[in-house]
């Protein structure tokens, strides 16, 4: 079994311009496709919009630098690269209603 490497990648938004908003929902879109392919774990933006934060599991930094430079707001965003060692969450499940 292949060992994945987890990372937290702080971003920093540049300049929002029209483009920028252009690209937003094709960057949506595939954050949800990573997250669905199990690269990406979680992420956030902040209520200012000038941070984003993504949690990546990938094999090693070669596949993260290709799945960063395949963002569509790649020209947008600064990196800072945190490697972690473990990452836990709680995720909640809304009660079950048998009404």
């Amino acid at each position: 079994m292949e060992s994945l490497q987890l990372f937290l990648v702080e971003f920093d938004i540049t300049d929002f311009d029209e483009e920028m908003a252009r690209r937003i929902p094709e960057q949506h879109e595939l954050l949800l496709r990573l997250m669905r392919s199990g690269t990406v774990t979680h992420f956030a933006v902040s209520s200012d919009r000038e941070k984003l934060w993504i949690f990546f599991r990938v094999k090693d930094m070669s596949e993260l630098l290709r799945t960063i430079s395949s963002f569509p707001l790649v020209n947008y965003i600064r990196p800072k690269f945190y490697p972690l060692l473990f990452l836990e969450s709680a995720v909640r499940a809304a009660p079950m209603s048998l009404n």
